[in-house]
């Protein structure tokens, strides 16, 4: 081995696209745990309605708007 491949190999130990592919993926799971916590925290605790703006409804509201 010369010292060109030592010093080449020290500095990129793996492929960048490994790299990338673990950020991206690390940032997908905190999309989506950010998602789903949005999704599920006015259902568990009613404070986090008041605090999302939002209304509780225990089915769908299709409620006819004034136009109809």
């Amino acid at each position: 081995m010369s010292l060109d491949s030592i010093v080449v190999s020290s500095i990129a130990p793996f492929d960048p696209t490994i790299a990338i592919t673990a950020i991206a993926s690390v940032a997908l799971v905190v999309f989506v745990g950010i998602m789903v916590f949005l999704a599920v925290a006015p259902i568990v605790s009613s404070t986090w309605t008041e605090r999302l703006g939002g209304t509780t409804s225990a089915g769908s509201s299709l409620e006819p708007n004034e136009a109809d």
